[in-house]
């Protein structure tokens, strides 16, 4: 009966001793992704990964998709593809134990095998405004544990974008916002047009431009759509991958618009002035410079 009880007594020890260490290994995983232990990250959408490097935690990426063109060093890591046709093939080859994507990433089922296959997953809102951008910096600095360098960013980010965003002028009788047509796929995708809705209609709200596009979403442009929009400027996007914007194509299109007749028909990397990233005020100012040349100029 004794040597009965003994072995019940050291088997309720052994049981105790299992169950506070699988609670400790728990507890553990659980608050090294509170403090960002995470080791091995992937970044889905290009301005997470732009905040992942301007909080120095760089280190911790093992892959990211294809709208991670800046920094350079990005470009070098293994690529999961685009961020709307992700496979969780691809993403679970990199062996992550984090990855954090946008709300505009997909499609859904693959976020859902990465969780069932023990990857934590973090989904963050886009919102296409400077708090937008701000919040988005928290999240990520929240969850790899850099909340005080994510102050900071936040701090250096609204200061120098606020600063940009002083150089617009006041609206005159005589001095309106420049109307404005943004264009994606300037190369051999053919045109398309970018109406309400879109991260394009966005920046040009923020920068207080007119945006000349009615329509939600982009649509096609032809030569007759471009002369009846009549912009004052147009702002061709391109990739920083080999497409620069303005083409033979583009020309045709543009010839009769005010804006190329005035030669304000202008390249611009659309990881930079769509991405609402980090680069955010150098966003603003490049498109500052371009809406309005004459306030630059008085301005040196």
């Amino acid at each position: 009966m004794k040597q009965t009880r003994r072995l019940f007594s050291r088997v309720a020890l052994v049981l105790v001793g299992a169950l506070a260490l699988v609670h400790n290994v728990a507890q553990a995983h659980a608050d090294g992704h509170a403090q960002g232990a995470a080791e091995r990250v992937v970044s889905i959408d290009g301005s997470i990964t732009e905040i992942v490097y301007a909080l120095g935690a760089q280190d911790q990426l093992v892959g990211v998709d294809t709208t991670s063109r800046f920094p350079e060093a990005a470009t070098q890591l293994p690529d999961v593809g685009y961020m709307r046709r992700l496979s969780t093939e691809g993403i679970l080859s990199l062996n992550p134990t984090l990855v954090i994507a946008t709300q505009d990433a997909g499609p859904e089922r693959v976020f859902e095998q990465l969780v069932d296959a023990g990857v934590s997953v973090q989904r963050i809102h886009n919102r296409y405004t400077l708090n937008g951008v701000l919040d988005k910096i928290d999240r990520v600095a929240a969850v790899l544990g850099k909340a005080e360098q994510g102050k900071q960013l936040q701090q250096r980010i609204r200061q120098q974008t606020d600063q940009a965003l002083s150089r617009i002028p006041t609206p005159t009788p005589t001095a309106t916002p420049p109307r404005t047509l943004f264009l994606l796929g300037a190369g051999d995708r053919g045109l398309m047009a970018a109406g309400q809705g879109t991260q394009a209609a966005a920046m040009m709200t923020l920068v207080k431009a007119e945006n000349v596009v009615a329509h939600p979403g982009y649509k096609p442009l032809s030569p007759e759509g471009a002369l009846t929009l009549s912009p004052e400027v147009v702002l061709a996007a391109h990739t920083g991958a080999g497409d620069h914007g303005p083409s033979p194509r583009l020309d045709q299109t543009l010839a009769m618009t005010p804006a190329q007749q005035n030669q304000r028909v202008h390249a611009v990397d659309v990881s930079l002035v769509l991405g609402f990233g980090p680069r955010i005020a150098d966003a603003v100012n490049q498109l500052v410079d371009l809406l309005y040349p004459a306030r630059v100029a008085n301005a040196r």
